[in-house]
């Protein structure tokens, strides 16, 4: 089904670069509970808020005002992603706007960075790792290189321009200690 993520890099995928992207920025994260079936709530949703995939219909609801609402669930989680416009139901609740507040989904943000969609690790990851990473910036190389090749397996910018400050502290704390720099990335032809 179109609005079903199989995975967290799908989710995040869908809501970055399909929604967020093209102006999907009020959002609403909500909580399926585990004891109810989500494939039954699927349909009181898309019927709920008048969710359509079809590309023509989409465009007449915004050029009469009216917000466009797109909607992905990954397992027990779904996220309402909804444009600028009016809404009967989205009326109804607080939505948050992913310029100013980042959507949260299991350690990772999407937010909105100079104008595009910015996926990176949520602020709390990213301190953790830094912690973890500054008591053992001076262990043996292999094992840091093993663990920064485990840190996150998306490769979205966001997350890539994390990993580098995060080895940028590292080197320099090396550096400092006279140990080796730490270089993720072999040149080609090695």
């Amino acid at each position: 089904m179109k609005y079903e993520a199989h995975s967290l890099g799908e989710l995040l995928r869908k809501v970055a670069i399909d929604y967020v992207r093209y102006g999907y920025y009020r959002y609403l994260v909500i909580q399926i509970p585990k004891a109810k079936d989500p494939k039954l709530i699927d349909e009181k949703i898309l019927s709920a808020y008048r969710i359509t995939y079809h590309r023509t219909k989409r465009a007449r609801l915004k050029a009469q005002g009216e917000a466009v609402v797109a909607v992905v669930r990954f397992g027990h989680r779904f996220v309402l992603l909804a444009t600028e416009g009016t809404h009967t139901e989205l009326g109804k609740r607080l939505c948050l706007d992913c310029r100013v507040t980042p959507i949260h989904l299991s350690g990772y943000t999407v937010g909105v960075k100079d104008g595009k969609p910015n996926v990176q690790m949520s602020l709390k990851r990213y301190r953790g790792l830094k912690k973890l990473l500054t008591h053992t910036a001076l262990h043996n190389e292999n094992k840091l290189i093993d663990f920064f090749g485990r840190i996150s397996p998306f490769k979205f910018p966001g997350i890539l321009r994390q990993q580098q400050k995060l080895l940028k502290m590292v080197n320099a704390k090396r550096k400092k200690a006279g140990l080796t720099r730490i270089t993720l990335y072999r040149p080609s032809g090695e």
